[in-house]
């Protein structure tokens, strides 16, 4: 799928996100107490060293000007914020007593996400957007 070149880094992201949502299904269907410990530690770096990021990045670059100039299409960006709450609500609540249903929602959550972000939202905003708006997404520097 040919992507605007604004959109390349979030959607590299995506595939990353992807990979991640697979591999964690799998250790909550099939994993060992160790391997869902392990999970649930590499979701919480991988928040903390991408996933915030990715997401604070698309707040304030694609659905901040979907509120402001392109009201029409709220409804897709409240679904999707309203996923990254949920998504950073489950987070710190992962612990081994539930993992196996907790890693096994979560994985279904990063995936589903994902997935409507790449094949609703990524089109949607590349016919939308100013390249303005698509340059703000690519020049987009996270908050210290």
């Amino acid at each position: 799928m040919k992507r605007a070149e604004q959109l390349i880094k979030l959607s590299r992201e995506h595939h990353g996100s992807l990979s991640m949502a697979k591999k964690i299904s799998t250790i909550a269907e099939n994993g060992t107490d160790e391997e869902l410990l392990v999970a649930i530690e590499t979701i919480k770096e991988y928040n903390k060293s991408e996933l915030e990021e990715h997401f604070q990045h698309e707040e304030r670059t694609i659905f901040a000007p979907i509120f402001s100039d392109y009201k029409e299409h709220i409804g897709i960006a409240t679904i999707l914020l309203k996923e990254h709450g949920h998504i950073r609500k489950m987070i710190p609540q992962l612990r081994l007593e539930t993992a196996k249903e907790d890693l096994a929602v979560f994985g279904k959550i990063l995936k589903d996400h994902t997935r409507m972000e790449e094949r609703e939202l990524f089109p949607l905003i590349e016919e939308l957007f100013t390249t303005e708006q698509l340059d703000a997404i690519l020049n987009f520097v996270p908050l210290e």
